[in-house]
């Protein structure tokens, strides 16, 4: 049978639609029509067209006002993301659903006796274990790989001084010849999660923002017009490589340290410097390092101060998310997220 064709229906309706659809609660045509403002029509063609798709799943009848049986529909998390992440030696395996919630993990500790590439194809052949063990492959909404620097998609490496191996590794070419599906997404984490951070502040009223993520390593980014800011090489606002006092980088204190008094210390003075250059909106900190940082947020603050010379009050909001889920994995999704349906629906 032919597929419904969405020629004549603005890729933003459908898109307007979907994103009706991905509250938790199952949800009516009537009520995607009321949310989006578009028409029944509109809205039942496009609904009909997801699940004829499996985008969607019909989720139960229920009876509307006038008492006709109305079908309630909900993302298929049947559907999935196989997230890859290779910030660190130590890499991992997110499994997340469409819905964008974790649906399991595995970690691969890295095996110094052996290179660095040698470690990524037994990694890789620990996740195909897992696939076909655990999942539908077909069921895959995509395979996307977390990067702790920039991917050049001409010599299929990564320049990266956090991992220098990667340099010479051909990353997507071993990850795609062990999985035997291709890789739809390779992005730098910093890039990602400062996606699921615009997205996550679409409702608010904000322009400027410093995002700083803490993990296994320290790095950053400037968000403007909920743009992120490019500078002369992939971006800007990269906070780990700032000089400390110590005469080595904020990174490279953090690594050799951890989460210590002097290591937020060294945070606060180069955040203070970002705030009084850029001005932003808020300061997000992503804290991925299993530590809570309660204990140490009013150091941070007193530092940031006493740096900028700003009092508290005059402090742009400082958010600390002590996230389940790393932002990184997160925006990663969303973005395959919207190719996949895209594709799905042209």
């Amino acid at each position: 049978m032919e597929r419904i064709n969405l020629s004549s229906i603005k890729k933003e309706s459908v898109r307007a639609i979907f994103n009706a659809i991905t509250g938790k609660d199952p949800i009516s045509r009537a009520e995607i029509a009321e949310v989006t403002g578009l028409s029944l029509m509109t809205v039942g063609k496009v609904v009909d067209a997801l699940l004829e798709r499996r985008v969607i799943i019909q989720y139960k009848e229920a009876k509307n006002a006038a008492g006709r049986r109305a079908g309630l529909v909900r993302l298929n998390t049947d559907k999935f993301f196989l997230i890859l992440d290779l910030t660190a030696r130590n890499m991992s395996m997110t499994v997340m659903d469409i819905a964008l919630n974790i649906v399991d993990k595995i970690v691969y500790e890295y095996n110094s006796d052996f290179y660095y590439e040698e470690n990524l194809y037994i990694f890789m052949k620990n996740v195909k274990i897992y696939t076909l063990r655990n999942l539908r492959m077909e069921d895959a909404a995509g395979v996307g790989v977390v990067l702790p620097g920039t991917y050049n998609a001409e010599d299929d490496t990564v320049l990266s001084p956090r991992i220098p191996e990667l340099a010479t590794t051909h990353v997507k070419a071993i990850i795609e010849d062990v999985l035997r599906h291709p890789v739809n997404a390779l992005e730098k984490d910093v890039l990602t999660a400062a996606t699921s951070n615009l997205a996550d502040l679409e409702t608010e009223d904000v322009s400027g923002v410093v995002y700083v993520c803490i993990g296994e390593t320290i790095s950053g980014a400037l968000i403007s017009g909920r743009t992120l800011i490019h500078g002369s090489g992939a971006y800007a606002g990269d906070i780990g490589r700032i000089m400390t006092d110590e005469k080595i980088t904020l990174q490279a204190l953090f690594a050799a340290r951890g989460m210590r008094e002097e290591t937020v210390a060294a945070l606060a003075r180069g955040l203070s410097y970002e705030i009084l250059l850029f001005d932003p909106d808020i300061v997000l900190i992503e804290n991925c390092t299993g530590r809570k940082m309660d204990a140490l947020r009013p150091l941070l603050i007193e530092q940031i101060c006493r740096t900028s010379g700003l009092s508290k009050e005059s402090l742009p909001p400082i958010r600390i998310m002590e996230s389940g889920v790393r932002h990184a994995y997160r925006g990663l999704a969303i973005g395959m997220r919207s190719s996949w349906i895209q594709k799905e629906v042209d």
